[in-house]
């Protein structure tokens, strides 16, 4: 009996900037696999890797046309380049059609990607009507209905893949483009593991072992894709599919996981079997530890056990705002997690969200005060929404945008309760307070800082060729800059 033939297309992207866990491919990797066990013929295609190029700002984000700066570069900058990562829509139709597939499936991981992939959609159809399009992943989880609206679509899966997409396979009946499809989260999960680098220095790795959130963070699309009911892969499986990486290099693995630390034992027990099998490696969480979690001799076991930097999710320090976003916080611990770790000298970045609905200029420069008086990188996510979570249950205004609207790049005010200008400028000032913490600094550097805090006020690089100066970048909101520098001495 013939195979069928499929590719698995992750379709090219368009963002300011990516990252290569966010392109590390874990789902798509289940996805395959459950494909072959059905004896599926597969190819998978990772079309974001395969090169960037600069495109023009489009009109839907022309709200940031006066604060971006050409050519602008250094420890200060915002963004500046918008690029498609990836070939073109037109060009990745073709590459994927050349293959002479029976099935395409695409993969939209991030719902501020869904225009990226409805637009690879249309011009699979345009070439090959004939050629049957699926749609899956955590963008289509979200919000189903924006893709079943869409008629270059076949059939929408979503949902985890384990049960979702087995189910369709299972199934004979058509596509389906109901707009309220029932999801339902398997209780035994797969995993992946990608090798996002490799050098002489050796090996690095990501993957997630866990799945769902019992936590109710208001911020936070988590359950939206996984559920509330929090499960973790079988240890006995992870060690059998680390085997086949090599034992006598460095190994750096990084759990991209919401939160392993829910069941701290069975994190424990991952780290000291990994260990145990490879003396070389160790480990990093960089999607952010909860560090309510966290205690001090939780954190002496995490550095014993391999663990050489810490990522913490701080959110707010603002008790009304986490309480609307329903989230906890403790500053004081969190000082005393961040003094325990400066005393071991383990690095350490504290991320907070800026944008969020009770936010205020106040509230975000009181953010950040406080992570620069402790001995951490600050790290700032500015707020986007995702279809689904409160507030933003309405899904009309999503077909009315934009999808990357709702990428934190965008700095769009979705809450309403900040500004463009005042998330950029936020975003600027929080990337000059990680500036004032290098040990080393260029001569360029050292006369950037020499500026900015004589005139305290901030400064940037721009360049044109060879050429290059400072420039005190457009558009921030002076009261914010005005604000920072009267209250922090830098």
């Amino acid at each position: 009996m013939k195979k069928t033939k499929t590719i698995i297309a992750i379709p090219s992207i368009s963002d300011f900037y990516t990252t290569t866990h966010r392109l590390s491919a874990l789902g798509e990797k289940i996805v395959e696999k459950i494909l072959q066990n059905q004896g599926w013929n597969t190819r998978l295609l990772h079309f974001p890797r395969m090169g960037k190029q600069a495109q023009p700002l489009p009109p839907s984000l022309s709200h940031l046309k006066n604060y971006l700066i050409p050519g602008e570069f250094g420890p200060t900058a915002f963004f500046s380049r918008y690029q498609r990562f990836g070939p073109s829509p037109k060009d990745s139709a073709v590459t994927i059609l050349s293959e002479n597939p029976h099935v395409v499936f695409l993969s939209c991981f991030a719902f501020a990607y869904a225009d990226d992939t409805l637009s690879l959609a249309r011009h699979l159809k345009q070439q090959s009507p004939s050629v049957p399009v699926y749609v899956g992943g955590a963008g289509v989880s979200v919000f189903p209905g924006y893709f079943q609206a869409e008629e270059s679509i076949d059939a929408v899966i979503p949902g985890e893949a384990e049960s979702s997409l087995t189910a369709f396979l299972g199934s004979n009946t058509g596509p389906d483009r109901s707009t309220d499809p029932h999801i339902e989260h398997p209780d035994s999960i797969d995993f992946s593991i990608a090798t996002t680098g490799s050098s002489k220095n050796g090996q690095w790795l990501t993957t997630t072992l866990s799945r769902g959130c019992p936590r109710k963070c208001s911020f936070c699309a988590n359950h939206l894709t996984h559920g509330r009911s929090f499960r973790t892969v079988p240890i006995a499986a992870f060690l059998s599919a680390i085997q086949a990486f090599p034992k006598d290099i460095p190994l750096h693995i990084n759990f991209e996981d919401d939160n392993l630390l829910l069941d701290k034992e069975y994190f424990f027990a991952i780290l000291e079997a990994v260990r145990n099998q490879f003396p070389l490696v160790d480990f990093s969480a960089e999607n952010g530890m909860d560090y309510l979690l966290l205690d001090m001799d939780t954190i002496d076991r995490l550095i014993t056990l391999g663990f050489r930097q810490f990522n913490l999710s701080m959110a707010s320090l603002s008790p009304s705002i986490l309480k609307d976003s329903h989230r906890q916080g403790d500053s004081e611990h969190l000082q005393e997690i961040l003094r325990y770790l400066s005393r071991k000298k383990i690095p350490s970045i504290t991320y907070f969200i800026c944008g969020l609905k009770q936010d205020t200029t106040d509230s975000v420069l009181e953010n950040i005060r406080f992570l620069s008086r402790q001995t951490t990188l600050i790290g700032i996510s500015l707020f986007y929404p995702v279809p689904g979570l409160p507030g933003f249950k309405e899904t009309q205004p999503f077909f009315e945008s934009d999808s990357h609207l709702c990428t934190g790049s965008a700095a769009f005010p979705w809450s309403g309760s900040l500004t463009t200008a005042q998330m950029i400028t936020a975003f600027r000032i929080a990337r000059f307070v990680n500036f004032t913490q290098k040990k080393e600094y260029q001569p360029q550097e050292i006369d950037l800082l020499t500026r900015i805090r004589r005139e305290r006020k901030l400064y940037t690089f721009q360049r044109k060729g060879r050429q290059k100066w400072m420039i005190h970048p457009p558009g921030l909101d002076i009261e914010m800059e005005n604000g920072f520098f009267e209250a922090v001495r830098t």
